[in-house]
């Protein structure tokens, strides 16, 4: 995965309301489409639970590191001694891609949650960031672009979720109807970037089209394991 594919943009919109009832899942969903391609293609009579144990995919996740996550106003963070700053303070952890069939569809959802918490308890994201710093003020940005292709070139993914605008805007009186985000460089087979705008969930993929032909495929099973969770979770009472 070293060098830079071509890569295909798509895009999914979904109710923001049912990513709330199944939060902190979606960096999982995603995986139903793993391994159902890795089955069809690989499990011709052997038992698709032990072929999918076999399976070892690790992904990156961005982590705002700032104590405050809303957007400041331009009056704010231009005041002098203010305790904003201007520009990207984000780090990086590496997680776990958990592919694995369960009857049980909220499974999925509690591993996802215990990563992640653990993830955001420990001190992996503040490191990164602080290696890359010191990397790029003592050693130079090529030193810095070695560090970090050597990481995205041994996972498989990026993860990013961003709160967007929760009220309705427009340009010039020109209505905006949703917000999309991507990514078109890095050696990662697929990105998925998440973004809220008002009552909506934008999902948009950038996915490298030597690997994945069918991406459309893929945000449909995103979907559809969304929707499957989040009617175990109805059907349970569970509140996750």
């Amino acid at each position: 995965m070293g060098g830079i594919q071509p890569r295909k943009l798509i895009h999914r919109i979904i109710s923001l309301d049912d990513v709330k009832l199944v939060k902190n899942t979606m960096q999982m969903a995603g995986l139903s489409y793993m391994s159902r391609k890795y089955a069809d293609e690989h499990t011709m009579g052997v038992d698709t639970k032990k072929s999918l144990e076999i399976i070892h995919l690790r992904g990156t996740l961005a982590v705002n590191l700032r104590p405050y996550t809303k957007i400041e106003d331009l009056a704010d963070m231009m005041t002098k001694g203010t305790k904003y700053a201007w520009g990207n303070f984000v780090g990086v952890v590496r997680f776990p891609l958990w592919v694995r069939s369960e009857a049980d569809s909220l499974e999925y959802v509690r591993r996802a949650r215990a990563t992640m918490d653990r993830k955001i308890l420990s001190l992996e994201a503040f490191n990164f960031y602080g290696v890359i710093k010191f990397t790029m003020n003592f050693f130079g940005e090529k030193v810095v672009q070695a560090v970090s292709k050597r990481l995205y070139d041994h996972t498989t993914l990026t993860y990013s979720s961003v709160m967007g605008p929760n009220e309705d805007i427009s340009i010039f009186d020109h209505p905006i109807l949703y917000v999309a985000a991507s990514a078109l460089t890095g050696s990662q087979v697929f990105n998925i970037h998440i973004v809220s705008y008002v009552n909506k969930i934008i999902i948009s993929l950038a996915v490298d089209a030597t690997v994945i032909p069918d991406p459309h495929r893929l945000c449909d099973d995103m979907v559809e394991s969304l929707n499957i969770i989040k009617s175990a979770a109805l059907e349970r009472g569970s509140h996750i």
